[in-house]
């Protein structure tokens, strides 16, 4: 987050500048706070949808749109995981 951004602002402004790509934000989902070997990530995490845009990647090698029964067919980072399982946990996703 840049100073003065709230994490709302933040995720629109990475998403536009990674993706290309308008985003709403719905609501908070969760805090991830995960020590990977060489780094600390804390990733606040939100439910969005798209405004506009076709994410057109800038900076990912790859991306995908998965339902839900599809979501066991990545292999997700230890704290990617963790915020799939609490997104199971919602209903609806």
């Amino acid at each position: 987050m840049e100073a003065g951004e709230t994490p709302e602002e933040a995720l629109k402004r990475e998403i536009w500048e990674e993706l290309e790509t308008q985003i709403a934000v719905e609501r908070f989902v969760e805090t991830v706070e995960w020590d990977y070997p060489q780094f600390h990530l804390t990733m606040h995490c939100y439910l969005c949808h798209v405004v506009s845009g076709h994410l057109h990647l800038k900076e990912h090698e790859a991306a995908c749109w998965l339902k839900e029964d599809e979501l066991d067919s990545v292999k997700w980072l230890p704290a990617d995981a963790e915020v799939v399982d609490t997104l199971r946990a919602l209903s609806p996703i």
